[in-house]
């Protein structure tokens, strides 16, 4: 029968626990570096439909303007 060696076997344990938390981390870091990507999209998006807002806005502005001016010449 072998000798129980307690610090070989707390050894393999951490050794083991540490590979497990750096698959852990590259895991994490891969879905942080998705998440940014999908940030900086969803913020380019955002900044996209403010400028088509303002743009519909304005549309809205100059054919309320056109319809206004039309009634008044009437």
């Amino acid at each position: 029968m072998t000798e129980f060696n307690e610090l070989q076997v707390t050894n393999e344990y951490l050794v083991d626990e540490l590979t497990i938390a750096r698959q852990a981390n590259e895991i994490l870091l891969e879905n942080n570096r998705r998440l940014e990507r999908l940030l900086v999209k969803a913020i380019r998006d955002l900044q996209d439909v403010g400028r088509l807002l303002d743009a519909l806005s304005n549309s809205v502005n100059d054919l309320t303007n056109l319809v206004t001016g039309q009634v008044v010449k009437r």
